[in-house]
């Protein structure tokens, strides 16, 4: 062997060990970024709690730190965040493109530092801003047991209104106003009956009409009640769908004709609640849900469709989803969205709750 060829084989092997002794300490530095910090968010149980442990909070805790859940509905979160007095239930919460108004009329969230969350780089420039970033949309649409409607003689539903159909009675359940569907479920009722944001009496009247009817407050209801034979159609997004062909039952979804439009798309914020003291933790875990894996993972999981480009171009490989979920984004588009800055919360609760107690 010449000199310059063991010089060299020195000189690489010191620099293999120089990159090691760099390599080492910065990689260990990152393991250990979150240690000791516990970060709390607010979302959904089930499913949706399951595959943000397995996919995103799983990131974080690789980093030393730890995720706790804080399990209930955007609305039954919002009110533990608004009860707890500048005390924040949790740092990050997910919650509905609905509830934006309120939510920032009462300045509840902080100012994200988006140099921390560089996948937004991924997102359309209306999906986030410096206060949220959208995660997901769903679309709300009739879920229907193929094997039921064939044997009763019973054709596919066109639109909710359809769904007073005497044979149906009792065998239907909608979200109730409490639920994470129920705020998009009341509004696409009263589009449909001719009302609007502002009017959702002819939609509550198309409700009542609707016979025995049975609410849902958690979409896992809708997988019992669909396996128990109970239900044979409900109301949710394309996501309980999902769900509950994972679980064996012979579904087939509907996006609902409104006008001349089929179909309603629900959207799904982030943020980062004021007074949290893990902010830069709560920017890592959001950046983490934004990353292709995670979206797609977790869209698989749930039926939830990506904010992600990539990851939602993926879905179109997958059985189950290809079949329940609409993928295109030209139809997506074409979707009906509620106007949340229509939307009073409080006067939809009210009239709810009395029409509930009728």
């Amino acid at each position: 062997m010449g000199i310059e060829t063991r010089v060299l084989k020195s000189m690489l092997f010191a620099g293999s060990l120089l990159a090691m002794s760099v390599a080492g300490p910065v990689h260990a530095a990152e393991e250990t970024r979150f240690q000791g910090v516990t970060l709390r968010v607010g979302t959904w149980g089930g499913a949706t709690r399951d595959g943000l442990r397995d996919y995103v909070a799983s990131e974080f805790e690789k980093r030393g730190g730890k995720v706790e859940f804080v399990i209930g509905s955007p609305q039954d979160n919002f009110a533990k965040l608004i009860a707890s007095r500048g005390q924040p239930a949790f740092d990050a919460f997910d919650f509905l493109g609905t509830m934006v108004p309120e939510i920032m009329g009462r300045d509840l969230l902080v100012k994200l530092n988006l140099k921390n969350i560089p996948n937004v780089k991924v997102l359309q420039a209306d999906q986030y801003n410096d206060s949220m970033v959208a995660t997901w949309n769903t679309q709300e649409v009739i879920i229907y047991n193929t094997d039921k409607f064939r044997e009763n003689n019973l054709q596919p539903p066109e639109t909710l209104a359809d769904l007073r159909n005497p044979k149906l009675a009792g065998r239907v359940m909608i979200p109730d106003i409490s639920s994470g569907g129920g705020i998009e479920a009341v509004g696409a009722f009263a589009l449909a009956a001719g009302g609007n944001e502002q009017n959702i009496d002819p939609g509550l009247k198309l409700i009542r009409e609707i016979p025995n009817l049975r609410y849902w407050k958690a979409g896992g209801e809708v997988v019992t009640q669909f396996k128990s034979g109970d239900i044979w159609v409900a109301v949710a997004h394309a996501g309980w769908a999902v769900r509950t062909a994972y679980a064996g039952v012979p579904v087939a979804t509907v996006s609902a004709r409104i006008g001349n439009r089929r179909g309603m798309i629900k959207e799904g914020y982030i943020g980062v609640v004021k007074g949290s003291p893990n902010q830069e933790a709560a920017e890592f875990f959001i950046n983490t849900y934004l990353s292709t894996f995670a979206q797609y993972e977790f869209a698989v999981k749930t039926g939830v469709v990506p904010v992600n480009p990539e990851a939602r171009a993926k879905l179109g490989g997958v059985p189950v989803i290809k079949d329940l979920v609409v993928l295109d984004p030209g139809k997506i588009g074409n979707m009906v969205k509620l106007d949340p800055a229509k939307i009073n919360l409080s006067q939809w609760n009210d009239q709810w709750n009395r029409m509930i107690s009728q």
